[in-house]
């Protein structure tokens, strides 16, 4: 895996994670203001660290390519890992639909 594929793997993860909301949430303002429910968050992306340590990142914090594709969502006790996810979409796209990166 080349710069440019990791590059864009980690920014599909970006636009992915910077889709989530929760409805339930309450949003109040200055004084004690109520500004309406609901309210988008950036999913935190956990990747595992050289010595195996959980370390949740940011999508602009450097990594190497084998930290990256680590890289998962946790729900709970379970785990969707996007990193290796997202590669098997764009090899599909590249095998099956002429994409070319």
């Amino acid at each position: 895996m080349n710069k440019k594929r990791l590059g864009l793997l980690r920014k599909l993860e970006s636009i992915i994670g910077n889709e989530c909301y929760n409805g339930s949430t309450q949003n109040w303002g200055p004084g004690g203001r109520f500004e309406g429910e609901g309210r988008e968050f950036r999913y935190p992306l956990t990747v595992l660290g050289e010595d195996g340590s959980k370390i949740k990142v940011k999508s602009d914090r450097p990594l190497s390519l084998d930290v990256a594709m680590t890289g998962y969502y946790a729900f709970g006790a379970n785990q969707l890992h996007i990193m290796r996810a997202l590669e098997q979409v764009l090899s599909y796209l590249e095998a099956n639909n002429q994409l070319k990166i």
